[in-house]
């Protein structure tokens, strides 16, 4: 058996960080997915006799969810169709920005513990990209090559600047639609990006 000094296991826990907070943040998307479809399933019939949130009047057939009345939306649409994309998109930036953090921290650690500095970041150079590049000058090793750098820098970063600052995508994705409303992610796009995400962990 194979005896580690304590230096080396917080170095070896320090680089299992990224994977930790991935296998959080996918149980949260996991039980937001679970509640979501369970709300959705039951949204019609709530519509009709009443729930928490959600107030009926049989003589004027008013609805409201929230407050915000059926004279105003389209109830069915906004809560069954609506909610879902936004509660996607959500999952896309918070996936986002765990993985920019924890390769901050990571790459920062592991610098101080080796001693090591490492350039400016250069203008308009992307968080991650810069972080991926950090860490390959801290092991040495090609990084920014990998498949899942690649998918996440050229495709999923694009995605999420699209969805903050509101500009149509350069790139195209089988699992993402852009209409002239923004961008509809679907639920195999974010449990994609968890994958590579993940790939990227086991390289870390």
């Amino acid at each position: 058996m194979s005896v580690f000094s304590k230096k080396v296991d917080m170095e070896a826990c320090l680089r299992k960080g990224l994977s930790q907070e991935l296998i959080l943040i996918m149980a949260f998307i996991e039980q937001q997915d679970y509640q979501l479809e369970n709300y959705i399933s039951e949204f019609s019939e709530k519509l009709v006799v009443g729930g928490q949130g959600i107030k009926t009047d049989e003589y004027t057939d008013q609805v409201s969810v929230s407050n915000i009345s059926n004279d105003q939306y389209d109830l069915e649409a906004t809560f069954k169709q609506d909610l879902p994309n936004y509660i996607r998109k959500s999952q896309l930036l918070m996936l986002w920005t765990m993985l920019e953090d924890t390769l901050v921290y990571i790459v920062k650690e592991l610098s101080s513990k080796k001693n090591i500095s490492f350039r400016k970041k250069c203008n308009k150079e992307s968080i991650f990209i810069y972080n991926v590049k950090w860490l390959e000058e801290i092991d040495g090793a090609g990084l920014a090559s990998h498949r899942s750098v690649m998918f996440l820098n050229n495709n999923v970063r694009e995605i999420r600047n699209s969805i903050v600052h509101g500009f149509k995508p350069k790139v195209q994705h089988k699992e993402i639609e852009v209409t002239k409303l923004g961008v509809l992610v679907s639920g195999k796009y974010v449990r994609e990006v968890c994958m590579s995400i993940n790939e990227l962990a086991r390289c870390v």
